[in-house]
């Protein structure tokens, strides 16, 4: 069994790595758990809450609970997961023995409207006793620091308005400003219990949270909800981690996915790229439809399909971004933070709610479509928001937009976002012919056809035999690597094959990875390679038949991740580390794809 990395590696300039963090969720918030057993990064009561710990973006005035050994000389660490869980366990290790091991888990349970806004851990010792530093300072709000207070020998608060964190542990604290600080020993083969819990009006002792309990059925329903997969072919391990990871960033009360549970982890080390991305996008919760729909999830893809579809009936129209609760402001603004390695600025919010990005009308039929085709439920009220959103694209489809990559610039007539329209269309024409829908088939096709004339008319280039990015301009886009994916071309067509070749040459990096652009976006500071590019290209080489390249491109990718199998947004060209916010939900949606459909063409063979 490997024994990890040094104690002394997690962290630099004060700041614990990104790759060096485990996640934990309960489909209502999350927390980033830093392999030096420091919570770094934790919102409660959810996802989009003000954080309680966020030392990940501030090293100086940064709060955290950090659990690791007093003696840090020679110590190792490493994290894994219980199996088919987001259980995350932390162990040390010294002169080859586990001294010390870290529970970390939010509490979950079959009943979806039972939530628990707090965080358990579990400290464990083994055959020898050991000392133990516990560091423990929360934030109520942000930029606020709250009222400190002790409730109990074993416990204290804080608290900002109506905003109220509590800390209970077993063993007795001595609270100092700006909270705890102290040392404690663990005898051979003991365990100790703390938990941060949102929320609390009355005091409580520890026991009355029953973490052990809490822990089993914890266990008990991921296990369940894991062996509900029908897929069992190659890669599994890999895609059902990522599976579990997307799952976990869904927000069940409204049935909307977070693209990441963090905010402002940046793009580019000091750079502005830096966004908050704790809301829900449609296209990446209609990305993740379909992937749940590929693993036989069948349920739990109807019904947050539904979800989305209610909040859409009820405004009367798709937003590009949601917040998870709907009622959140989702205005952007900076924060008096230090920024992750000095990233400034630190947002909150985010500005491109107010765009208009013309992918996301197919992107949601089209997770209506792999729905269906996997044998979910499509009723009528479906084929109504069919119907409205393809006359929406109709409607829209030729007017300029801001395109996937959401630039903050002119807004142009990207060829991406044109095929996107026109995918929306051709996949609303085969739902309604697979469920024998009354759809007005002929005027739709004459639509759908209209768009891709207009495409093969301005957005290829003869000369590069090559489409391009927006209509007018000579350069590609990485976006264009999802034309045979999405059948507006087959994958043996010379103009895909050119394409291809042309996003190869100008924007393929070593191992595979992928620039998003090469044209000015407004904004300072490289832009780092986008990993889910690389699935995307992958996907691509599938459908030209080049499956070994495929699977060669797939295994190097996977071997960018981190020990848990976990994916940040993007890797920093530099040093090929992890950057951007993290966990991220599309890049763990290529997982599942490229995973999914090597593992059929196998199963062919």
């Amino acid at each position: 069994m490997s024994q990890g990395i040094d104690i002394r590696n997690i962290e630099v300039n004060g700041f614990p790595l990104i790759r060096h963090h485990g996640m934990i969720a309960n489909n209502t918030s999350a927390a980033l758990v830093a392999a030096n057993g420091k919570i770094s990064w934790a919102c409660l009561p959810i996802f989009s809450s003000p954080p309680v710990f966020d030392c990940i973006l501030d090293s100086k005035k940064g709060t955290f609970f950090q659990l690791c050994p007093t003696d840090t000389n020679g110590i190792t660490v490493k994290q894994e997961y219980v199996e088919k869980t987001p259980v995350l366990k932390t162990s040390f290790f010294k002169n080859g023995k586990k001294i010390l091991e870290i529970t970390d888990f939010l509490p979950e349970t079959k009943y979806e409207n039972i939530k628990f806004p707090e965080i358990h851990r579990i400290l464990r010792s083994f055959e020898n006793p050991i000392e133990v530093s516990l560091k423990v300072t929360m934030r109520a709000d942000y930029d606020d620091m709250g009222k400190l207070k002790e409730m109990n020998e074993k416990g204290f608060t804080i608290s900002s308005g109506n905003r109220v964190i509590s800390y209970l542990g077993t063993v007795p604290i001595t609270l100092n400003e700006p909270g705890l600080n102290q040392k404690l020993t663990l005898k051979e083969n003991s365990t100790e219990i703390f938990v941060i819990s949102y929320g609390l009006k009355d005091h409580i002792v520890i026991d009355d949270f029953r973490t052990m309990e809490l822990l089993n059925k914890t266990i008990e329903f991921w296990s369940n909800w894991h062996d509900q997969s029908t897929y069992n072919g190659i890669y599994k391990d890999e895609i059902m981690r990522s599976a579990i990871t997307l799952r976990g960033l869904f927000y069940e009360p409204t049935g909307l996915m977070v693209a990441a549970p963090t905010t402002s982890l940046p793009e580019c080390i000091g750079g502005e790229r830096n966004w908050d991305y704790r809301y829900s996008w449609i296209r990446d919760t209609a990305y993740v439809i379909e992937a749940q729909s590929f693993l036989g999830y069948h349920q739990y893809a109807t019904k947050f399909l539904y979800d989305i579809m209610e909040i859409i009936e009820n405004e009367g129209k798709i937003r590009t971004i949601y917040p998870i609760n709907l009622q959140d402001d989702i205005s952007e603004k900076s924060l008096d933070y230090e920024g992750y390695m000095g990233s400034k600025p630190v947002r909150i919010g985010n500005l491109a709610s107010n765009q208009l990005q013309l992918d996301q009308y197919g992107s949601i039929i089209n997770a209506i479509y792999h729905l269906c085709n996997a044998g979910g439920y499509i009723n009528t009220f479906l084929r109504n928001f069919i119907i409205e959103t393809t006359n929406k694209i109709i409607e829209k489809w030729a007017e300029p937009d801001s395109s996937i990559w959401e630039f903050r610039t002119e807004k142009k007539h990207y060829v991406y976002s044109k095929i996107m329209c026109w995918m929306g269309i051709d996949r609303a024409i085969k739902i309604g012919k697979m469920q024998n829908f009354s759809f007005p088939y002929e005027d739709w096709e004459i639509q759908r056809d209209k768009i891709k004339e207009d495409v093969l008319k301005n957005g290829f280039d003869k000369g590069l035999n090559s489409f391009v990015q927006y209509y007018g301009s000579r350069d590609v886009d990485a976006s264009l690597l999802r034309i045979p994916v999405l059948d507006f071309l087959p994958g043996t067509d010379e103009r895909v094959k050119g394409t291809i070749a042309m996003v190869e040459k100008n924007l393929m990096h070593d191992r595979y990875l992928f620039s998003r652009y090469l044209n000015d976006d407004g904004l300072s500071c490289k832009d780092n390679p986008f990993l889910l590019l690389s699935f995307w290209y992958a996907e691509a080489l599938i459908e030209m038949g080049r499956e070994e390249d495929a699977r060669k491109v797939y295994e190097t990718i996977l071997g960018l991740s981190n020990d848990l199998k976990l994916f940040s947004e993007e890797i920093d060209m530099d040093n090929f580390d992890m950057i951007g916010n993290y966990p991220q939900a599309i890049t763990h949606i290529g997982v599942i794809r490229v995973g999914v459909k090597l593992g059929k063409l196998q199963q062919t063979r």
